[in-house]
């Protein structure tokens, strides 16, 4: 009898043994599935708290919209002259197809590039707009050219939809002043002389 309690008790032993080695196996293959899960669930997390809503993304989005802003009157004035050569080609088309659409083409073509370049500063550190100062330097060639041959020869060369050769002058002139005016702003921007320069230096130690 002694010995069959004996045996008993071994077994019994040998059983708790065994359950007590898989509660610990299980315990640590849990802790390592925790570590592995961990990196992508923290990157997650991290990916959560920079979404829309969160103070980060709002920081990101203020310093966006005061470098923005810098922007501003060249955005308007260049779409002013995007549909300025809209209009021109428009009425030529409709009054006098021919070589002297080209003109009014790259007009379009111009402000198109210049809106692009404005665009694209966003995603950059970039302050000076290079390509669109050089391309307005060059349009203000064109128009001047424009404007002397209107002079020389009538308006019916450009302008066969104006009523006299005066009034596309004075749009040439026009055409030329508004350029003009986009080329100081470009490098009032660029030696950050304009005056939302201060309110976005404000913004970046705000949100720094």
């Amino acid at each position: 009898m002694k010995k069959k309690e004996q045996v008993k008790r071994a077994r019994a032993k040998a059983q708790a043994q065994a359950g007590r080695s898989k509660v610990d196996g299980a315990a640590g293959n849990g802790s390592r599935d925790a570590r592995s899960k961990g990196p992508s669930v923290q990157a997650a997390s991290s990916r959560k708290r920079q979404g829309p809503g969160t103070d980060a993304f709002k920081r990101e989005q203020s310093v966006k919209t005061a470098k923005w802003n810098r922007f501003m009157l060249i955005r308007y004035l260049d779409a002013g002259l995007f549909f300025i050569g809209l209009y021109w080609a428009l009425m030529l088309l409709a009054f006098q197809p021919g070589i002297a659409m080209v003109v009014p083409v790259l007009e379009i073509v111009i402000a198109l590039a210049v809106m692009v370049e404005v665009f694209t500063t966003l995603s950059s550190e970039t302050e000076y707009l290079v390509w669109s100062h050089r391309v307005l330097v060059a349009s203000c060639a064109l128009s001047a050219v424009t404007l002397a041959a209107t002079v020389l020869v009538g308006e019916q060369l450009f302008f066969p939809f104006l009523s006299s050769k005066m009034v596309g002058a004075m749009f040439c002139v026009a055409l030329i002043a508004v350029k003009l005016i986009i080329i100081h702003r470009i490098v009032l921007v660029r030696d950050r002389r304009d005056k939302r320069y201060a309110l976005y230096q404000k913004v970046l130690r705000y949100n720094s």
